[in-house]
């Protein structure tokens, strides 16, 4: 076991691909000092892979049925309402606030789902908190504002950029290294001026980038290409290398480097509307060709979830929990599996959530989960298309060449783990879960884990 002072230093890389590292190792020259030299292997996230729903699994080391994030937008409990994920929703402790709890010091930045917690150290939130950007306490922001002339830090891409990526793809590449080099310059600062016993930071860079231009570096894809954007993707994996070796040369000898990312990709070529395919087979009903909620017993919000219209449960519930409810949902369950398009199955599997989930927070989850193969996925608008003789509902030129939560099988788009320090000096190839981490860290701080985290340490 490490000694009792050992330190934490935690990367994540979001969206960061296993296969684009392997494809470059040779020239990503601090991944490869992990892959040889340390424990190096796939991180499997939860379902759905979506970066809400893997970041809060991995800072609570708990499945979705505990920690009750179940999706970038939410259904309101009790109505028919959506919500955009945000961290208040989360319904467990994050690992930096157990560790401050046990008197840690820790150091926070741009972790997608974190929060202004009253946390021992400081922490920057990140994508999707009502807060993001803004360093707390008010300490760290007036440090930040004199050194850096910020007053909060910009995480993750603009809107209105990643909006016309299509019409100026240089400027989004430009926009998209400028702000991974200000997070580096920001973190790498403080991680040196601040004390602290666990320090993480998140670099959203890779998501952004692969959802677009994921044909262009998988070689695998129906619609690969190799030009300029293969190039300008592998250098701004070469630069995240860059910043990994800047990090290690900041820190002691004792201190244990964790780097992962909360999902991968795989290619996306076609996206199924599948409230089309619930009304063709008679579960939904439209009108002015929107989706009639109160008159539907099924619906789909555009990620793979389908929720069933229940008695007691949503307003204008038409299912009976029950014999009808388990019907409702083998019925829909068989004819989606059944679906063929061109004789292609877009559908891997479809589960109950009982199947995926468990915990307290079960009963907030959808009813069922889409699964698609990869090449496909659910799209997210329209909600519904219009009715087609052909019966059939897919767009065969989506805007994103790569996905990872459309739903898609966690095996099919992991992630990455790498972990060194004074005692992997010895390679080691792991498979973990990303709710496997906290208690790893816990461990490693020789903290006690709490007896309702479902991960187990990683062994080091």
């Amino acid at each position: 076991m490490p000694a009792k002072k050992s330190k934490i230093l935690v990367l994540g890389f979001d969206g960061a691909s296993p296969k684009l590292i392997d494809q470059w190792i040779e020239d990503l020259p601090t991944f490869k000092r992990l892959k040889t030299h340390g424990i190096f292997g796939h991180t499997i996230p939860p379902i759905p892979a979506q970066t809400p729903v893997a970041w809060t699994t991995f800072m609570t080391g708990k499945n979705p049925g505990k920690h009750g994030i179940f999706s970038f937008m939410m259904r309101k409990k009790g109505s028919y309402r959506r919500q955009i994920a945000q961290p208040s929703m989360t319904n467990s402790k994050t690992i930096w606030h157990l560790l401050s709890e046990g008197g840690k010091k820790v150091g926070v930045i741009n972790v997608p789902m974190s929060d202004a917690e009253q946390i021992k150290g400081f922490i920057i939130p990140g994508f999707l908190s009502p807060t993001e950007g803004t360093p707390h306490p008010e300490k760290i922001k007036n440090i930040i504002s004199r050194k850096f002339g910020i007053e909060s830090l910009t995480g993750d891409v603009e809107t209105e950029i990643l909006r016309n990526v299509d019409k100026a793809p240089e400027k989004f590449f430009k926009r998209t290294n400028e702000i991974t080099e200000e997070t580096a310059q920001i973190s790498q600062f403080l991680a040196q001026k601040e004390d602290w016993d666990f320090f993480m930071t998140v670099f959203m860079s890779t998501d952004r980038i692969q959802h677009f231009f994921w044909n262009y570096v998988d070689s695998t894809h129906e619609q690969h290409e190799k030009n300029k954007f293969t190039q300008l993707v592998k250098d701004h994996y070469v630069k995240l290398d860059g910043i990994m070796k800047d990090f290690l040369e900041l820190i002691d000898k004792e201190t244990i480097v964790i780097v992962l990312s909360d999902h991968g990709f795989c290619q996306v070529s076609k996206e199924l509307v599948i409230n089309n395919y619930l009304e063709e087979l008679g579960f939904l009903k439209a009108k002015n060709d929107r989706v009639d909620l109160e008159r539907s017993e099924a619906v789909s919000y555009g990620y793979g979830d389908i929720w069933l219209n229940v008695k007691n449960r949503e307003p204008q519930g038409l299912i009976k929990l029950g014999k009808e409810y388990e019907k409702t949902r083998n019925a829909i369950i068989q004819a989606l599996k059944n679906l063929r398009m061109d004789g292609e199955k877009p559908f891997k599997d479809i589960k109950k959530r009982e199947e995926i989930y468990w915990g307290e927070q079960l009963s907030n989850g959808p009813d069922l989960m889409a699964i698609f193969n990869t090449g496909w996925q659910a799209a997210r608008r329209p909600e519904i298309m219009e009715k087609q003789p052909s019966g059939t509902y897919v767009n065969e030129k989506p805007r994103w060449s790569g996905g990872h939560d459309g739903t898609h099988d966690p095996v099919d788009v992991p992630g990455i783990i790498g972990i060194i320090g004074p005692n992997t000096q010895k390679p080691l190839k792991i498979q973990v879960h990303l709710w496997d981490l906290a208690p790893t860290i816990l461990q490693i701080m020789n903290m006690p884990i709490p007896h309702d985290m479902d991960g187990q340490p990683i062994q080091l």
